[in-house]
């Protein structure tokens, strides 16, 4: 994760609120309302929960269990699944392993380990056919120029039994939520509804488990995760009941993003962000737990089609406001970030080395 150009903060001091319930209403005019509170959402802060979202508690709950699960396993267990066997970022990080970018923009030094990574533990994967609704048995992936789609490392069924079954059961519910919010980001631009659609064929999604350890409330030399935004378009975080999670405003405060029962958040990432010229807000955002609690959390990272050219909208440029980005290809944004942050391809993770 990092902190690109587009992370221009907003002026807020809290996070709203946005039920979805006309996300698919069949009456135009309901959906026209639900984006311009979308849009104002976007415009100021960035994040916002969602309300009747459409994934099922019961969904969510399981995933939840398996997470704690995958993270209870001894490390030498977890570490079968590393992401250093994976050239496509797929697999498993133990603390301090992440590393983080600094503040002024600076990409992470491999070699000062004396600088530590993030203070949390991730599993991550990535879209497959599988988990994709709109996909048919005798489909293919497309052609993959970034090495990015596919390849997940599954625990087994004998180690973690349905492990696999319910992360792509979340997954799927996930691309189909996403997908939905993708056209009311459209109407919110005042683009066509199906601006995004031939964009989102095999969307650049991937999830991840984060687990938290507990941290008293005068540890702060630790952080679960440091000051970032997001590389896709957009990302949908399930927290627990743990509150660790703050965004950063214009007046350099960081809001606390208090978990609320039965919604998910949603912030802006840097591609959509780069496609508005920045109108919409890439907020910086971090995790700090000093609950004294364990916290877990799975936040879903949905991005248009590696091979989709990313050009900021002709409607977001003015004389006073030039286009902030030269166009550039999705997959090749997402994957520099990456590997500026994961451990790579048969590396070491700093934790490993010490």
């Amino acid at each position: 994760m990092s902190l690109p150009e587009s992370s221009v903060r907003g002026d807020f001091s809290r996070v709203p609120v946005i039920d979805l319930t006309n996300l698919r209403s069949p009456q135009l005019d309901e959906r026209r309302a639900l984006a311009r509170e979308i849009h104002d959402a976007c415009m100021q802060v960035g994040f916002f929960y969602i309300t009747n979202h459409g994934i099922s508690q019961a969904t969510i709950s399981a995933l939840h269990e398996a997470a704690c699960q995958f993270f209870a396993l001894p490390d030498d267990r977890k570490s079968q699944y590393s992401i250093a066997n994976s050239k496509k970022f797929r697999g498993f990080m133990p603390l301090y392993a992440e590393q983080m970018t600094g503040l002024e923009l600076q990409q992470p030094d491999p070699d000062n380990v004396s600088t530590p990574g993030a203070y949390s533990e991730s599993f991550d994967v990535g879209y497959e056919l599988a988990a994709d609704p709109q996909r048919e048995p005798h489909d293919s992936l497309p052609s993959d120029d970034f090495g990015l789609y596919g390849d997940n490392q599954w625990p087994s069924e004998d180690e973690l039994p349905g492990f696999r079954r319910t992360y792509i059961e979340y997954f799927a519910e996930a691309l189909t939520l996403c997908r939905s919010l993708m056209r009311i980001f459209a109407l919110a631009l005042d683009l066509p509804e199906e601006f995004f659609d031939p964009m989102m064929e095999y969307p650049g999604a991937t999830s991840r488990m984060l687990h938290y350890p507990p941290q008293s409330a005068n540890d702060t030399s630790r952080i679960g995760l440091g000051a970032h935004t997001d590389y896709e378009c957009i990302t949908i975080l399930s927290q627990d009941k743990v509150p660790a999670l703050q965004v950063r405003n214009s007046s350099e405060e960081w809001i606390t993003v208090q978990p609320l029962p039965n919604t998910l958040v949603v912030n802006i990432a840097d591609c959509l962000s780069m496609w508005t010229n920045r109108r919409f807000k890439s907020t910086v955002h971090r995790v700090i737990n000093i609950t004294g609690e364990e916290r877990y959390t799975i936040p879903f990272f949905f991005g248009v089609d590696y091979n989709t050219t990313v050009s900021v909208l002709p409607s977001c440029i003015s004389e006073d406001s030039p286009a902030c980005q030269k166009p550039f290809e999705a997959g090749e944004w997402v994957r520099r970030q990456l590997a500026a942050t994961y451990v790579g391809y048969g590396q070491r993770p700093p934790a490993e080395q010490r």
